[in-house]
């Protein structure tokens, strides 16, 4: 396909972008999307975090349940301790007899803990559901991010080829101006000036083709890919102003980010309640069960095993621990008020975001309606500029000026219609919603 036909394919494309349809095979955004949600680490380590919190909430069900432990022991040598008595005025020493195999199962339950561990427990729900959400808001944002560096590779594609007709179109004009110089209707200056042009131009050139492969590596790292994706295929999207008509003032409740935030105050909140209850007493209920052999030293003489068991309550007072109970509760009120603080930080930062990205949109989609207009007038005026060069009314400048401006004006259509969709995406980030389907 000629570079003057990609270039028309970039007008006509804008203009029906709705279609979609593909020049060449290369990686689409569906593609890009599915891959991202599959590989991107960023959404990877979210989900991992969900799942960890998932299981803090788990453990928090520990003081709820009883524990039970199990432990066995045998000993190889031992020397018993001797306990001095006094029989009838006869001095004894009695040994306490050590069990040579001894087996026990301990048993616990707290039935009262200040509801210590009640606040735990929704501590932990608050934050597994921050972190539900933050894990929402983090699929959503890579979507987003995506979708912008999808589009900003394929739009430095698209300048690339802008870029390439530039170069071709100097040229051959460079041509035809030495040809005009050797029959004496050009002069040396006028051949300087289009060299000047020509290696200008093929600086751009070299500029773009950086900015393709660049654009590529910025989108598989998003990606979670190690290769650069070898192309992308597509059509830039003509979004309209009516788009955010609806759009009157910023809704917090739809960003799923300022939903964590909140729900993990809370759970900090909670986790003060639980800290503050050191001083509270705890009383539990606590049973043994023992199997031993204290008759011989034989761990499979069954016979002479015996068993024993006990079985009560509880009560544990802390009342000093060296200021560590005290300052964990201090800790947490901390943390408490730097999550609340957060929180009022990213809320006011989201307002402002709604704001200037909203402008920001209506800035780019009129940017992109006028430089449509300049294509189409610019074609004209190449058209023009031709014709009158045919007759001699023009001049060879004349229409190297004019076919500047035209690729001037299709660098800014991509130009424009990438700032209004990086514009739109950003918009749906401030909001929490997805407001156009690209």
């Amino acid at each position: 396909m000629g570079a003057v036909n990609i270039g028309r394919i970039l007008v006509v494309g804008s203009l029906l972008a709705s279609s979609s349809i593909a020049l060449a095979a290369g990686f689409r955004l569906e593609e890009a999307l599915k891959e991202a949600m599959s590989h991107s680490p960023k959404v990877q380590r979210s989900e991992s975090q969900y799942r960890e919190t998932s299981w803090k909430k788990t453990e928090s069900y520990s003081g709820f349940l009883p524990t039970l432990s199990a432990q066995a022991s045998y000993l190889f040598d031992k020397k018993y301790v001797l306990m001095d008595v006094d029989l009838a005025g006869s001095p004894l020493s009695i040994p306490q007899v050590v069990p040579t195999t001894n087996a026990y199962i301990t048993a616990q339950w707290s039935i009262f803990d200040g509801f210590s561990s009640t606040n735990r427990y929704l501590s932990a729900d608050a934050f597994k559901e921050s972190a539900r959400n933050d894990f929402d808001w983090t699929q959503f944002q890579v979507q987003r991010e995506v979708t912008v560096l999808f589009y900003k590779a394929l739009a430095a594609k698209e300048l690339k080829s802008v870029a390439e007709q530039n170069v071709r179109a100097l040229e051959d004009h460079l041509k035809d101006v030495r040809l005009f110089k050797k029959v004496g209707s050009s002069t040396n200056y006028d051949v300087l000036r289009v060299e000047v042009q020509v290696s200008e131009a093929q600086s751009e050139l070299l500029n773009a083709a950086d900015n393709v492969e660049l654009s590529r590596g910025r989108l598989s790292e998003a990606l979670g890919m190690d290769k650069d994706v070898s192309d992308v295929d597509g059509v830039l999207p003509r979004l309209k102003p009516e788009l955010v008509a609806r759009l009157e003032k910023f809704e917090a409740s739809e960003r799923k980010d300022l939903q964590a935030l909140r729900q993990k105050a809370e759970g900090f909140a909670h986790q003060e309640d639980s800290a503050e209850k050191y001083w509270v007493p705890r009383i539990a209920l606590v049973g043994q069960y023992q199997y031993y052999n204290n008759r011989n030293d034989r761990f499979d003489d069954y016979d002479n095993f015996r068993d024993a068991y006990q079985f009560g309550v509880t009560l544990n007072w802390n009342l000093f621990d060296g200021m560590t109970s005290i300052s964990k509760s201090k800790q947490s009120i901390e943390q408490k008020y730097q999550a609340e603080k957060t929180l009022r930080q990213s809320e006011l930062k989201a307002q402002r975001d709604f704001d200037l990205w909203k402008k920001k949109y209506l800035y780019y989609c009129a940017v992109y309606e006028a430089r449509l207009s300049d294509v189409q007038k610019s074609e004209e005026s190449v058209r023009l500029a031709r014709e009158g060069q045919r007759v001699g009314a023009r001049t060879n400048t004349d229409v190297l000026d004019a076919e500047a401006e035209l690729f001037r004006a299709r660098a800014g259509v991509v130009n424009a219609q990438i700032g209004a969709i990086e514009a739109i995406v950003n918009l749906e980030m401030s909001t929490g919603q997805q407001l156009v389907q690209f």
